[in-house]
C-alpha cells in the first residue's frame, strides 16, 4: 500500500502541473483596446496568451493602436486607408463617397 501511495500521489501532482491551460483566462485581441494592453498581458504569461501572437515575432495585437488617444489634428493619419483598414482602427471612420477620415 505505501509504494502505491508514493508511485500515484507524485503522478498526481505532475497531472494537476500539466492543466495550467484551465487556469489561463480566455482573452483574444478584442478584449483589449491598445497594443500596450495587450502586450502587458501577453509578456506576464506567454503561454496563456499565446494566441495574442499569431505571427510569433513576441508582438502582441500588433493592428491595435498603441493608446487609446486619438490625434486631434485634421491629419490623423486615416487618409488614403481603405474601409478595412478604415474600420480597423478607433480613431477613423469611414464614410460613403469620402473615403477614411477623424472621428
Amino acid at each position: 500500500m505505501k509504494y502505491i501511495l508514493l508511485i500515484v500521489f507524485p503522478l498526481l501532482l505532475i497531472s494537476g502541473a500539466c492543466n495550467k491551460d484551465e487556469s489561463c483566462s480566455n482573452t483574444n485581441c478584442a478584449d483589449y483596446s491598445t497594443q500596450a494592453a495587450a502586450q502587458t498581458d501577453f509578456d506576464s504569461d506567454r503561454d496563456c496568451h499565446s494566441d495574442l501572437d499569431s505571427d510569433n515575432d513576441g508582438i502582441a495585437c500588433e493592428h491595435l493602436p498603441n493608446s487609446t488617444s486619438c490625434p486631434t489634428t485634421a491629419k490623423c493619419g486615416c487618409s488614403g486607408h481603405n474601409k478595412t483598414e478604415c474600420d480597423g482602427d478607433p480613431c477613423c471612420k469611414w464614410t460613403t463617397g469620402q473615403g477614411c477620415g477623424c472621428k
